[in-house]
C-alpha cells in the first residue's frame, strides 16, 4: 500500500470503518488498541515475513522497474516494514504500516485488496495488498505491491484516442455510410459492390422480381457504382437482365428523385 492514499477508490471492506489519516499514520492510541499479538502470533509472523522477504526482489523485477514490493510484519508496528524492493514511495525498512493497513487490521478484515487506486506525491499508483494470517485467523503479515501507472495511464488514453472509430454519416442522413474496403482491382471492387447489394436484397437473383432488381440498382447508384466504366454491363449480367433494362431502371430512379425534390421544394415554398 502506498503511504499516502489520497482520493482512494474505497474497497467494500473499508467502508464505514472510521476515518483514514491521509498522512499515512494513525494516532498512538488507535495503534495500541489495534495491535494485540501473542507470542505465537509474533513467531508465525517472523517465519512468514522471512520467507516473503527472500521472494520480493525477484517479484519486483518481474513486475517492472516502477513497481515496489514490500513486506510488513504487523507484530512489529509501528516499525513494521521488514523488507522492500524497488522502493518508489520513499520508505525503507523500519517504516510504519499505512493507514489503510491499520484500518483493515483493526476491523478484523484481512482479505486481500487487489488493484485499488492510491497516490503518492502526485503519482497515481495501482496497489494490491495481501494479508498472511495465523491458524487462529489473526492477520500478522502484509505483502504489498505498488505500481506507478502514470505513464501507462497516459499511454492507454493515447491508444484509446488512436484506435477509436465512429461510423460515417452524410450530413442529415440517418444511415451510416458503408464500411470502406480496399479492393486490389477494379474487378474486385465492382464484384464486391454488386454482391453486397444482392445479399442485402435478401432474395436470390433467380427469384427476384422487378422491385428487387430496381432496389439493387438504386442502392448501387447511391454508392457511385455507375460512375465506373462498364458498370451497366456488369450490373446487367449480375441481375440477369439486358443493359437496356438497367438504363430503364436508372431513368425511373432519376424521375422518382426529381419528383421527390419537386414536392419538397413546393412544400418549402408553401411553408
Amino acid at each position: 500500500m502506498s503511504s499516502y492514499i489520497e482520493n482512494q477508490q474505497t474497497h467494500p471492506a473499508t467502508r464505514n470503518l472510521g476515518a483514514i489519516d491521509h498522512n499515512g499514520a494513525m494516532s498512538s492510541n488507535y495503534l495500541g488498541s489495534a495491535l494485540r499479538f501473542t507470542d505465537e502470533d509474533r513467531a508465525y509472523a517472523k517465519t512468514a515475513s522471512s520467507v516473503l522477504s527472500q521472494v520480493i526482489p525477484t517479484l519486483a523485477q518481474t513486475l517492472g522497474p516502477r513497481t515496489e514490493v514490500l513486506v510488513h510484519d504487523l507484530t512489529l508496528a509501528p516499525a513494521s516494514i521488514v523488507a522492500i524492493a524497488q522502493p518508489i514511495t520513499g520508505r525503507d525498512v523500519g517504516g510504519p504500516p499505512t493507514d489503510l493497513s491499520l484500518l483493515m487490521l483493526a476491523s478484523q478484515r484481512g482479505e486481500g485488496l487487489v488493484g485499488y487506486a492510491s497516490r503518492f506525491n502526485g503519482q497515481t499508483l495501482r496497489s494490491t495488498s495481501a494479508f498472511i494470517r495465523t491458524p487462529s485467523g489473526q492477520a500478522v503479515v502484509a505483502l504489498c505491491i505498488n505500481s506507478d501507472v502514470d505513464d501507462l495511464t497516459k499511454a492507454r488514453e493515447a491508444l484509446e484516442h488512436l484506435t477509436s472509430m465512429s461510423p460515417l454519416f452524410f450530413e442529415g442522413a440517418d444511415q451510416p455510410l458503408p464500411t470502406e474496403t480496399f479492393p486490389s482491382s477494379v474487378e474486385s471492387l465492382t464484384d464486391g459492390m454488386i454482391r453486397e447489394q444482392i445479399v442485402a436484397a435478401g432474395v436470390p437473383v433467380e427469384l427476384m422480381k422487378k422491385k428487387h432488381k430496381l432496389d439493387v440498382v438504386r442502392r448501387l447508384r447511391a454508392r457511385g457504382f455507375f460512375e465506373l466504366k462498364e458498370s451497366v454491363d456488369l450490373c446487367a449480367k449480375a441481375l440477369d437482365v439486358t443493359r437496356y433494362t438497367i438504363y430503364n431502371y436508372l431513368n425511373q430512379i432519376s424521375q422518382e428523385e426529381e419528383a421527390l425534390n419537386a414536392d419538397a421544394e413546393l412544400g418549402r415554398n408553401v411553408g
